[in-house]
C-alpha cells in the first residue's frame, strides 16, 4: 500500500510539473506571438498564437491567443480562416469573461462586406441571445440587417421590419434593409410607401458592382408595384431600366410582355415573346411566354397560330418534364450530387439531363447557387494560399485545423443549397404541368369556339386597355409623330435586335383593330 502511495505521488507530481512546462511553453509562445505581430510578421505569428490557443488550462491567455489568432489571419487576408475564430468569440456572448465580443462583431461585419460570409453561418452566429444595447456601433448595421433577414425568410415581416429599422443611416447595409422595407410595405398592400423605398434606394446607390445591382433590383420592383396596381404604362417605363447585358433583362422583357399584353398592345406583347423564344436563349426557362403568346393570338382570333404556340410549347417541354422527373428522382436524398449537377450544367461538363437543361440553368440563376458559388470560390482560394503555408504552420496544427474548417464549410454550403434547390426544382416541375393544364383549357374552349367563356376563366384584365400606347418592342419609347416601318422578320435572328421586336398583325374578331 505504501508503494502504491508512493507511485501514485510520485505520478501527481510528474503531471503538474508537465503541466507548468506546458504552461510556460504556452505562455513563451504567447509572448513570443505578440512580438511578432508588433513587428507585423502575421506568418509568425499566427502559428504562436495558436499554439497559445490550444493549451486549454490558462483561460485568459486562450482568450487573448484566440483574438491575436484571428486579427493575424485577418491581416494575412486569410478572411474565411479568420472569421472561423472571430465567430467562436461572438457565440460566447457580451459578458464580462468574453472581452473581444464587440470588437469581434464589428471585424464579422468588415469581413461580410468583402468576403460574404453566407446566410447560414451568419444565422448559425446570430442565434445566442443579444440585447439590441449591447451591439457595438460600427458592428449595428451587420447585426441588425442580419437578423431581419432572418425574420423576412420566415415570413414574420413585423419583426423583420423593427430590425431593419434599426439598421444606421451610416451603415452599408442600409440600402438592402430599405430595399427589404420597401418589399415588406408592397407585401402590406401599401404602394406607395413601396416606391417610396425603392425610388430611395435608386437615388442613394453609389457606383460600382453592389449599387448597380441595387438600382436594378428597385427598377424591377418599382415596375412590379406599378404592374400589380394596373399601371402597366409606367410599369413598362420601369422595366425598360434594366439593361440588356443585365441577368434580370429577360425576366425585365417577360414582365412587360404580360403588361402589354393587359394593355392590349398586342403586337408588342408578342413581339417581346419573339425574343424571348430566339434560339440565342434555347436554355432559359420562359415556358408561360407560349402560354401568353397563344392567349394572345385568341384574342385576336387567329386560331391557326394558337394550335402553332400549343404545339410549340408541348414539343418543347413534354421532354423537359420528363428529364427533370428523373433528375429529381436521382437526387432527391442527395442534395450534394443535385449541387454538383446544376455545377456542371454551369461549367459545361454535364452529358445528361439535356431536356432539363432549361431547368437546371434557372436553378444556378438562384440567389441561393450564387451565394453557395461565391463561398465556395472564398474557401477554394483560401486552401491553395494555405497549401504555400511556411512549415511551422503544419507542425503547429494550425494549418490542419483551417483545411478542416473550409473544407468543411464548402461541403455544408453545397449541402445547404442542394436542399433549397431540390425545393426550387419540384416547383418548376408542378409550374410546368400546371402550365400543360392550361394548354388543355385554351385548346378546348378554342374548338369550342367559347372564347368568351375563357377569357372569364382566365380572368383577364382590361382595365386601363381604353387606348395605344406610345411603345414598340416592349423597351424601347416611340417618339410622337414617328413613321414606323416594319421589315418582315425573315427567319434569322440578329442579337442586336433582340428586345426590339414588334408585330405587324390585324384583329380577326371582326371588331376593331388592336395595336
Amino acid at each position: 500500500m505504501k508503494n502504491f502511495m508512493i507511485k501514485n505521488c510520485y505520478i501527481a507530481v510528474l503531471c503538474c510539473l508537465i503541466i507548468c512546462l506546458l504552461m510556460e511553453e504556452a505562455r513563451a509562445n504567447y509572448k513570443e506571438a505578440q512580438t511578432a505581430f508588433r513587428g507585423r510578421d502575421y506568418t509568425k505569428s499566427a502559428p504562436l498564437f495558436f499554439q497559445a490557443y490550444a493549451y486549454p488550462k490558462d483561460k485568459a491567455m486562450r482568450i487573448k491567443s484566440e483574438w491575436g489568432l484571428a486579427q493575424s489571419l485577418q491581416k494575412m487576408g486569410f478572411m474565411y480562416s479568420a472569421s472561423k475564430f472571430y465567430s467562436v468569440i461572438v457565440r460566447r456572448g457580451p459578458k464580462a469573461s468574453n472581452p473581444y465580443f464587440r470588437k469581434a462583431l464589428e471585424e464579422l461585419g468588415r469581413i461580410n462586406n468583402t468576403a460574404s460570409l453566407g446566410q447560414s453561418h451568419v444565422v448559425q452566429l446570430f442565434k445566442t441571445q443579444v440585447d439590441p444595447a449591447r451591439i457595438p456601433g460600427p458592428a449595428r448595421g451587420f447585426y441588425f440587417y442580419y437578423k431581419g433577414i432572418e425574420f423576412f425568410r420566415n415570413k414574420k415581416y413585423a419583426k423583420a421590419q423593427d430590425y431593419f429599422q434599426r439598421v444606421p443611416p451610416s451603415s452599408n447595409y442600409h440600402l438592402k434593409a430599405m430595399f427589404h422595407k420597401g418589399v415588406i410595405a408592397n407585401l402590406a398592400g401599401r404602394h406607395s410607401r413601396a416606391i417610396s423605398y425603392f425610388e430611395r434606394v435608386r437615388t442613394l446607390s453609389r457606383e460600382g458592382a453592389e449599387g448597380d445591382w441595387l438600382r436594378e433590383q428597385a427598377n424591377l420592383n418599382i415596375a412590379r408595384v406599378h404592374y400589380e396596381t394596373r399601371r402597366y404604362r409606367e410599369a413598362i417605363r420601369y422595366y425598360a431600366e434594366i439593361n440588356r447585358e443585365s441577368e434580370n433583362w429577360l425576366d425585365a422583357i417577360f414582365e412587360a410582355a404580360w403588361a402589354f399584353f393587359l394593355m392590349q398592345n398586342h403586337n408588342s406583347t408578342l413581339g417581346n415573346i419573339h425574343t424571348l423564344q430566339s434560339p440565342f436563349f434555347e436554355n432559359r426557362f420562359f415556358p408561360e411566354s407560349y402560354i401568353l403568346q397563344a392567349i394572345t393570338f385568341l384574342r385576336l382570333c387567329r386560331y391557326d397560330e394558337v394550335k402553332k404556340s400549343l404545339v410549340k410549347f408541348k414539343d418543347r417541354y413534354r421532354p423537359v418534364l420528363k428529364d427533370v422527373k428523373s433528375f429529381l428522382a436521382a437526387t432527391k436524398n442527395n442534395p450534394k450530387l443535385l449541387f454538383q449537377t446544376v455545377y456542371d450544367y454551369r461549367a459545361g461538363s454535364l452529358n445528361k439531363y439535356r431536356s432539363a437543361w432549361a431547368i437546371l440553368d434557372a436553378l444556378s440563376r438562384t440567389d441561393s447557387y450564387l451565394e453557395a458559388g461565391r463561398t465556395i470560390r472564398f474557401a477554394d482560394s483560401e486552401l491553395a494560399r494555405l497549401s504555400r503555408a511556411p512549415r511551422k504552420w503544419r507542425a503547429s496544427g494550425l494549418l490542419d485545423e483551417l483545411e478542416t474548417f473550409l473544407r468543411k464549410k464548402k461541403i455544408a454550403s453545397r449541402s445547404g443549397v442542394g436542399k433549397r434547390l431540390f425545393d426550387y426544382g419540384k416547383t418548376y416541375y408542378t409550374y410546368l404541368n400546371e402550365l400543360s393544364d392550361q394548354t388543355k383549357l385554351i385548346n378546348a374552349e378554342m374548338l369550342l369556339g367559347k372564347v368568351d367563356a375563357l377569357r372569364s376563366k382566365l380572368k383577364l384584365d382590361n382595365e386601363g386597355a381604353k387606348k395605344s400606347y406610345n411603345f414598340i418592342g416592349g423597351m424601347k419609347p416611340l417618339n410622337v409623330g414617328q413613321d414606323l416601318e416594319y421589315w418582315p422578320f425573315e427567319g434569322e435572328y440578329w442579337e442586336d435586335e433582340l428586345g426590339g421586336y414588334v408585330y405587324n398583325i390585324d384583329d380577326k374578331c371582326g371588331g376593331a383593330k388592336k395595336k
